[in-house]
């Protein structure tokens, strides 16, 4: 069983490790964080892929130029996350940015930045119906080139964030199973000012003037099934602090993110979504520095959607007699909840059954009343 499983994490990671997205967390969901964390020795291991791609042609004035060649633009990075539950209210999240293509320098990054998030969660409120929890995330910029087009702002230097999430379970017993809904709101710093952000052809380079820093926010909501997880996503940012204009991904952004999760088994899920741009497709604050979209046919700022997948796999590392004795607690538990509800359910059913037998016995009734009265008229006749 367990080369088994060494053998489908390292199938999995290294295929998909070719894409994915800003990864400041545990990845329950694509870009929200909830108010749990992990259990103790408990080990999330996710690999996601997200890419774009378009084909853009010529549009400036005039005629094409005679050497020209549509852009087959490919927008494509690769993550892979890790979270481990350290103790009780506390888990850690370190993610690789293992490639991305940046169309910069030699056009891609192997590897590109580190981040690191801790969580403070799992503070319980409304008789267990609430959960809540803060974390604190750091961007280490590994990277060989950064201030890339068409995804968040990535400047070269060391960024931290701070965030508040507070997540609602209608099964505060069985979250997993009933329907749950998570707000995210938190600041992050770019704290990029004295940074080169581009460097032109002829050595001379553009540093930052200013830190620029945003507000973000996040919004979930989730409904289980047996095989199933049915998921969207809302999110965006406001920056308090705007970024100097020669920069790429300088606008404010905000998505929709429709998603599924598949879980064959409890150790087990894949994921697969889309984002939807939903904010103004025309804004375009970059200046000074060349700019790809102003004669070629592509995205002045975020592209319209992106495709995401991503395979999910959670291990408990601890075999400590206290960490088996607490899991088969814990596993008894929900043992014993699963059988009441199934108690109750049987329960439900019975009496439906029953009210339907009623309902037969009222309406023979009601037909052998209606035969007897048909006799009568007959003998009468």
């Amino acid at each position: 069983m367990k080369k088994n499983i060494v053998t489908i994490l390292s199938f999995f990671i290294l295929v998909q490790l070719s894409f994915a997205q800003l990864p400041n967390g545990e990845r329950t969901f694509y870009y929200t964080q909830t108010g749990r964390t992990y259990e103790p020795g408990q080990l999330g291991i996710y690999s996601e892929m997200s890419f774009y791609s378009k084909v853009g042609d010529f549009i400036g004035q005039g005629l094409t130029p005679a050497n020209f060649q549509a852009v087959n633009y490919w927008l494509v990075a690769g993550n892979a996350v890790f979270t481990y539950g350290i103790m009780d209210h506390l888990d850690a999240t370190l993610a690789v940015r293992a490639y991305q293509d940046t169309h910069m320098g030699d056009g891609y990054n192997v590897p590109d930045d580190l981040f690191l998030t801790i969580k403070a969660g799992g503070f319980k409120f409304g008789r267990n119906h609430f959960s809540q929890g803060f974390l604190t995330s750091f961007r280490f910029p590994t990277g060989k080139d950064h201030n890339y087009p068409f995804t968040e702002f990535a400047p070269a230097s060391f960024q931290y964030a701070f965030m508040y999430a507070v997540s609602y379970y209608a099964d505060p017993y069985l979250p997993e199973r009933g329907f749950n809904a998570h707000f995210n709101a938190g600041w992050w710093n770019y704290n990029e000012l004295g940074t080169t952000l581009y460097t032109y052809p002829n050595g001379n380079t553009l540093n930052a003037t200013v830190n620029s820093s945003d507000f973000r926010m996040a919004l979930a909501f989730s409904y289980p099934t047996g095989l199933f997880d049915f998921r969207m996503e809302l999110t965006g940012i406001l920056f308090i602090q705007q970024p100097d204009p020669y920069v790429y991904s300088a606008e404010e952004w905000a998505f929709i993110s429709p998603s599924i999760r598949y879980k064959p088994f409890k150790w087990l899920s894949t994921d697969f979504g889309m984002d939807f741009r939903v904010s103004p497709a025309e804004r375009n604050n970059t200046s000074g520095i060349p700019d790809i979209s102003s004669t070629v046919d592509l995205p002045p700022n975020f592209p319209d959607w992106r495709v995401h997948m991503g395979f999910n796999v959670n291990l408990n590392v601890l075999s400590s007699e206290k960490t088996n004795v607490v899991n088969y607690q814990q596993a008894k538990a929900k043992q014993q909840v699963e059988l009441f509800e199934t108690v109750i359910e049987e329960k439900e059913k019975a009496e439906a059954v029953q009210d339907e037998i009623e309902n037969l016995r009222s309406i023979r009734k009601d037909a052998e009343k209606e035969i007897e009265e048909l006799k009568k008229l007959l003998d009468d006749e």
